[in-house]
């Protein structure tokens, strides 16, 4: 076969060994075919990986129980086919969970190749619901739950196996494969991706071309040949062909840009910012007197341009449509909510909450009424309180989300987990931690039961319980928690993604208080770098990172650079927020810190009294940051 490795000694004579229930055959199947058939882009054919040269195809693949020759010896062949794969494949199903021989074929290929090659399928049940009240909804078998023991037998050290989830609900066929062969190659599934948007593109691209020729076609026949009546009933035919065609080509692309914005996927996969932003500016031309699908498309593309951390591109994209919305109905306040989302990322408090109360405006006095948009309406609105150092209303904000989408049909538990978990993080930050932690496990437990272990959004999770342990003053499980968030967005994302910022940030601030001050730097300053990259200016994530290397900086005996530093973070804070805010007193705080250790007292009691006063203004001199600010002066004499 073509794309099967030249064979030597040693070389696996299978890319693939698959193991399945014989009651998911077709599932099985369909997996071989797909797999087999599934054509490596060209320009990744031969790239060197760790298990070698891409191959052109991900051949061949072993089934088991269908490829068996008829020896009678199930057990030799099967224990040759083991030997001699690359990888494992599990489809998991409740089926497959209670397979003896599923079971014995996991255990048998890890004693020969370790644990790092096999990879999962769900088919169909729940990970992890034997620890669950539904244990018969199982589908990881118990060898792939749980890593070996050193002597080979299987231990109770979970082993947390990488899923593609084949369910609808989920990854899908398309995304499911495409992750499996990610992980047969060794490529990065963005790459896969990428590529394969541009075959889809190419392909829609062929399609809509030979349409419009042959539809230009059949209507100069029959001009030609019909009368001036017949000709009108034509054009009227036409007129509503193209409705329907425009109609399936607007949501043929939606479900493009939904599919460009999974949480597993890079932010520069759809060979993106030139065909999004040029769906864009169609989207606004040809579909101006359809305003409705107009709508969803942009709130699409602008919610795909902000999972991939491209708040700039979403701010244009949506602001070119804001004066077709009060057309669009209930679509148009979802196109507001997500240009709130967007400002809101970029710093712009003010106009992100002025987004939001447009948005509300639209969907009318009514309160029973788009229950879904209301509840995303207030869920967008809780980060922005916050931001802006409101943590009270922020936490009202999310009260009322969750009552609204618990009232509204069809709300997906990723939403309610979301909300739990903004909510533990705003708790957090009102210094209610032990209330924190109880929403964020909550939201972690939900995310991982819907969305799996390896997931962005999973990733973002832990990276809010690393926070509250920072802030409970828990920093062993801070740091522990916060690694596991950067394992899986390292995996998942670009190196100067945003989110990865966020991440580091927090590890060097863990590091800070932990007193590695060489690690805490590295991090901060990792974060700093992605940050000026990703928002292309002045940003107060640049501000708030900046502080803490501050302290790293003086830390280490710095105290020019540590002053420098802050100097850079003020000016971040002034043209991110446009105005006083929390962090301008916090930063003066840490400052006369900083001076203090440094023997200037008399700057820093001018700078702390400052500080205090900001805080007194903008957040209240009762709250328990103001509280704790104040302490820490005290302290500085």
């Amino acid at each position: 076969m073509s794309g099967a490795p030249e064979e030597g000694p040693g070389t696996p004579r299978y890319r693939a060994f698959i193991s399945y229930s014989h009651r998911d055959k077709t599932v099985a199947a369909w997996l071989h075919r797909a797999i087999e058939t599934y054509r490596i882009p060209r320009k990744l054919v031969g790239r060197e990986t760790p298990v070698g040269p891409v191959p052109r195809r991900v051949a061949p693949i072993f089934r088991d129980r269908d490829e068996l020759p008829a020896s009678g010896d199930l057990g030799a062949e099967l224990r040759s086919a083991l030997e001699n794969a690359l990888f494992l494949v599990v489809i998991c199903s409740p089926a497959s969970a209670k397979s003896h021989w599923v079971n014995e074929e996991i255990l048998a290929f890890k004693r020969l190749h370790g644990e790092h090659r096999v990879l999962a399928l769900i088919a169909s049940g729940t990970p992890y619901a034997s620890l669950t009240d539904t244990p018969d909804a199982e589908c990881f078998p118990q060898a792939l739950r749980f890593k070996l023991a050193p002597d080979g037998s299987l231990s109770d050290e979970a082993a947390e196996p990488i899923a593609a989830d084949l369910r609808e609900d989920a990854d899908g066929k398309r995304l499911a494969k495409l992750k499996l062969i990610a992980g047969l190659t060794a490529l990065k599934l963005d790459d896969l991706v990428r590529r394969e948007a541009q075959r889809r593109l190419r392909r829609l691209l062929a399609v809509t071309v030979a349409s419009l020729v042959g539809m230009v076609f059949a209507v100069g026949l029959a001009l030609y040949a019909n009368a001036r009546r017949i000709e009108a009933n034509e054009q009227r035919l036409i007129a509503v062909r193209e409705s329907a065609a425009s109609k399936a080509a607007s949501d043929y692309l939606i479900g493009t840009f939904k599919l460009s914005n999974p949480a597993t996927e890079n932010p520069r996969t759809v060979t993106a910012l030139t065909i999004l932003g040029r769906s864009a500016d169609r989207a606004r031309i040809e579909l101006a007197d359809q305003p409705a699908i107009q709508a969803r498309l942009l709130a699409t593309l602008g919610s795909a341009y902000n999972n991939l951390g491209l708040f700039t591109e979403a701010r244009t994209a949506l602001e070119g449509v804001l004066p077709a919305l009060p057309r669009a109905g209930p679509d148009g306040a979802r196109v507001l909510l997500t240009l709130a989302n967007t400002n809101f990322q970029l710093g712009r408090m003010d106009e992100a909450l002025a987004n939001v109360r447009r948005a509300e405006a639209l969907l009318g006095p009514d309160l029973t009424a788009h229950r879904d948009l209301r509840g995303l309406a207030a869920a967008t609105e809780g980060p922005i309180h916050t931001g802006s150092g409101d943590t009270r209303a922020g936490i009202a904000a999310f009260d009322r989300a969750l009552r609204f989408l618990r009232a509204a049909p069809d709300t997906k538990p990723e939403m309610i987990a979301t909300l739990l978990n903004n909510r533990g993080l705003v708790m957090s930050d009102a210094g209610d931690f032990k209330g924190a932690e109880a929403s964020l496990l909550d939201a972690n437990a939900r995310y991982r039961k819907a969305l799996g272990d390896d997931h962005l959004t999973t990733g973002r999770s832990w990276y809010g319980l690393a926070q509250n342990a920072l802030m409970a003053g828990n920093l062993p499980v801070a740091e522990a928690r916060i690694e596991r968030a950067l394992a899986i967005e390292r995996r998942v994302l670009d190196a100067d993604n945003p989110i990865l910022g966020d991440a580091l940030s927090l590890q060097g601030q863990i590091q800070q208080g932990r007193g590695e001050l060489d690690a805490a730097a590295r991090s901060l300053r990792e974060a700093v770098a992605i940050y000026r990259k990703a928002y292309g200016g002045p940003h107060y994530q640049i501000g708030i990172a900046e502080v803490y290397l501050a302290l790293v900086e003086s830390a280490r005996g710095r105290t020019d650079a540590a002053l420098t530093v802050l100097d850079d973070a003020k000016r971040n804070y002034d043209v991110s927020y446009g105005k006083l805010h929390a962090n301008h007193g916090d930063l003066l705080v840490n400052r006369a810190t900083i001076l203090a250790a440094a023997g200037r007292k008399a700057e820093a009691r001018t700078d702390c009294a400052a500080g205090l006063k900001i805080l007194g203004d903008t957040i209240g001199p009762a709250s328990d940051f103001t509280k704790s600010m104040a302490a820490t002066c005290a302290k500085l004499g």
